[in-house]
């Protein structure tokens, strides 16, 4: 996403198969009229991330239930701005160096995990399952990182595990 990304951080999102918008587009179309504000704060954060900061571990909250963690290491996150905030963006984030927009929704402050509501469990979920298949594809060298490690390369149109 060339607009966010800059020499701190590379932002990505994903476009599923057969579909014309990312997922992230999808998440800030659904909620652009009832937060605005919250929006507007999220895209000047990944702005920020893109060409400031990098993507600090202190922007987000980590994600995950136990069996995915030790499957796959800590890569979802939600972003993460402050308790008072209702909307919740998942995503997936390699160090510093770059992070890839999921999904997300709102989070009442009722709800104490996100495994309690079933939309946030459903976006939760949706991006654990992309990161899998992106992990497994740099495994098997169908996508990896550029030589200065900041750019994720290769076949980024992969659905094959669809």
């Amino acid at each position: 996403m060339e607009q966010f990304s800059g020499s701190e951080a590379a932002v990505y999102s994903i476009i599923p198969e057969g579909e014309d918008e990312t997922l992230f587009d999808k998440f800030f179309d659904e909620y652009k009229a009832e937060f605005k504000d919250e929006l507007k704060e999220i895209l000047k954060r990944l702005k920020q991330i893109g060409h400031t900061t990098g993507a600090r571990e202190s922007f987000f909250k980590h994600e995950g239930d136990n069996d995915f963690i030790r499957k796959n290491g800590k890569y979802v996150w939600a972003l993460y701005d402050d308790e008072e905030r209702k909307l919740r963006l998942y995503c997936i984030r390699f160090a510093n160096v770059a992070i890839i927009l999921g999904g997300g929704g709102y989070k009442d402050k009722s709800v104490k995990k996100w495994q309690d509501d079933e939309k946030l469990s459903k976006e939760a979920r949706k991006v654990m399952a992309y990161a899998e298949i992106i992990l497994k594809q740099l495994d098997d060298g169908d996508l990896y990182w550029s030589r200065n490690g900041t750019e994720l390369l290769g076949n980024l149109k992969n659905y094959d595990n669809e």
